[in-house]
């Protein structure tokens, strides 16, 4: 058999991965430009007082449209009905967008923009869930996710500054539409678009992990949403504008956390997250001053990119080994729409009336919440038994457990490490054919970091990754 290349810059990224990258980068744009365009417009139609109240329920739309996306892949069993149900989503996004862009009319707007944001989430939902199949056990993940955002981040930030914003958002929402419709067209039959890997009715949800995830990502998400609905009020008031030179660091932050996510398979990320969130949480006493307001909102957009890396790598790296991964991929980021929309609209009179001194305290206490919910998690990842005082099969577990292998592919590790069976042969004990044990092989490499099928063995028994 060819045996894996070893992918040990990003450049090495496969076609498929940088297509799918591009594609997240403009989503991810979309998602931002649509937000900041209904704010906008709600600042004009309704008054600025009103702003985050649109804001909230425009997320909760988003957020129900990420989930919507779970539905029709259980409801609609054709490939090609499936592009048509994309196709149908993508239309509905650009003509609401064109209605609320260009209504003066509340009721249209309040209707055209809802469908907009979630015909938005519903293919948001279609792209963290390719985006998840696509890199699945990528070493490049963090990287890539990171540097996609950082750039539709900058982009963002020409659009808004110098381009009028109407115009740019409508073509990037048209375009990041276009490429979603044509990445589900152009998947393999047997990944994407239908059941996206053969083991995944196999496996069962790891409630532990998910309870974890789900926890920690609402309660950072309910620092966000108490720091949101505070700048979101400054922004809508004319008292700063947050898509100025501050929000660069934004930019900075993403492509630092994703370069952090990719270091000793994610266990640095929770730690860096958690760091981040403590430093913002503390630095929302420096917000009533000018000067004082751009250190903190630098500090605010540095943990938004560890958030939102966080909540996007940890998800996607999650979705495959559950039976929903369809709705797994995006529950992070649906998560986060529920949660910061319920505290959204009380921040402008809580801190009218609380001033800094309410914010820094809550989102320091929901800080150290947070970090109680992860410290296992942390702890467990920062120690680590030598690896002589265990058996062979703890050496097997462990790996298992720290590349994350699927079922699947803990039945191929166990025949490959007999190098004496070749593919031919565990492909018949399987049951599958040659070419998904080389798929399965190839994985396991690419998790592991190891070069070829010898050197996973070589890895698993001197346990060191």
């Amino acid at each position: 058999m060819t045996e894996p290349r070893d992918n040990n810059t990003i450049w090495n990224l496969t076609r498929g991965q940088w297509f799918q990258a591009v594609c997240f980068a403009l989503c991810f744009l979309a998602f931002m430009l649509a937000e900041a365009a209904v704010n906008t417009s709600a600042a004009v139609l309704f008054g600025s007082e009103r702003v985050n109240i649109v804001y909230a329920l425009g997320l909760v739309c988003t957020g129900l449209g990420f989930l919507s996306f779970s539905l029709p892949r259980k409801l609609v069993r054709g490939e090609r009905s499936r592009k048509y149900a994309a196709f149908l989503a993508g239309a509905l996004c650009v003509i609401s967008a064109i209605l609320f862009l260009t209504t003066n009319q509340a009721a249209l707007f309040c209707l055209s923009a809802a469908l907009c944001l979630l015909s938005c989430g519903h293919i948001g939902g279609y792209v963290y869930y390719n985006h998840a199949m696509t890199f699945q056990g990528s070493r490049y993940a963090g990287k890539a996710t990171g540097t996609g955002m950082a750039l539709a981040v900058l982009l963002q930030f020409l659009i808004q500054s110098v381009i009028p914003l109407e115009a740019l958002f409508l073509t990037s929402m048209i375009v990041s539409i276009l490429l979603v419709v044509f990445l589900a067209s152009r998947a393999p039959r047997n990944w994407v678009p239908a059941d996206p890997l053969p083991y995944s009715a196999e496996n069962e949800t790891p409630r532990h992990s998910a309870l974890i995830l789900l926890s920690s990502v609402a309660l950072m998400s309910l620092v966000s949403g108490l720091i949101d609905g505070v700048i979101t009020t400054f922004h809508s008031t004319g008292t700063y504008n947050i898509y100025q030179s501050v929000r660069l660091f934004y930019a900075l932050s993403l492509v630092l956390a994703g370069w952090v996510a990719d270091l000793r398979q994610r266990k640095l990320l929770p730690l860096a997250t958690t760091c981040f969130i403590l430093l913002s949480s503390i630095s929302t006493a420096l917000l009533s001053t000018p000067a004082g307001y751009f250190a903190s909102v630098a500090l605010i957009y540095g943990y938004s990119g560890f958030y939102i890396i966080f909540l996007t790598i940890l998800f996607c790296d999650f979705a495959p080994r559950t039976s929903r991964p369809e709705l797994w991929a995006g529950l992070g980021r649906a998560t986060r729409c529920f949660t910061v929309a319920i505290v959204v609209p009380f921040m402008p009179w809580l801190y009218e009336n609380w001033r800094s001194t309410m914010l820094t305290v809550t989102s320091c206490l929901l800080s150290v919440a947070v970090l109680l919910v992860l410290l296992p998690w942390i702890s467990r990842n920062m120690t680590k038994e030598p690896s002589e005082q265990r058996s062979p099969e703890e050496l097997i577990r462990l790996f298992c457990t720290e590349c994350e292998l699927t079922p699947r592919e803990r039945d191929v590790l166990q025949m490959i490490l007999n190098l004496e069976i070749g593919t031919l042969e565990i492909a018949k004990r399987l049951g599958i054919s040659q070419r998904m044990v080389q798929r399965y092989i190839a994985s396991i490499c690419e998790k592991s970091g190891a070069r070829d099928r010898y050197d996973v063995v070589a890895k698993v028994f001197s346990g060191q990754l």
